[in-house]
């Protein structure tokens, strides 16, 4: 019989906290099983969740979006096409949050390649405060 892995091992060798383990399950998306001991053992299904969730965030879906694939799943239906939706909506997003970026960019180069003006009395930094 092969012993279950710990939080701890979990947590090693999926490269998170074993926190970020306690609160994935905490959210109920991951179920342990408790020892005689206390300490927190997982079976092979627990693990696959959470490396999952672990893809998945490191990808930038978020914690419902993570939530809604596995409440699909759990449904036994396929979530891709749903997946492929929040892929196109997160990269919508994504473009957005370039484009802003490349503007705020552009202003502080501008900030920066400006003369210093003349401080003014009530003035905390005329580079800032100019327009």
């Amino acid at each position: 019989m092969r012993t279950r892995p710990t939080i701890g091992v979990v947590a090693k060798r999926l490269g998170i906290r074993p926190s970020a383990v306690r609160f994935y399950e905490r959210q109920g998306l991951v179920v342990s099983e408790r020892l005689t001991n206390g300490y927190r053992t997982y079976d092979r299904d627990a693990v696959n969740v959470l490396s999952f969730i672990s893809r998945a965030k490191a990808l930038g879906f978020s914690l419902e979006e993570v939530r809604e694939i596995l409440a699909v799943r759990q449904r036994g239906t396929e979530p891709c096409a749903r997946v492929t939706k929040m892929i196109e909506r997160n990269l919508a997003g994504i473009d957005q949050r370039i484009a802003e970026l490349s503007a705020l960019r552009r202003q502080l180069r501008a900030l920066a390649k400006s003369p210093v003006r003349e401080k003014r009395l009530e003035a905390i930094c005329p580079i800032i405060e100019s327009d």
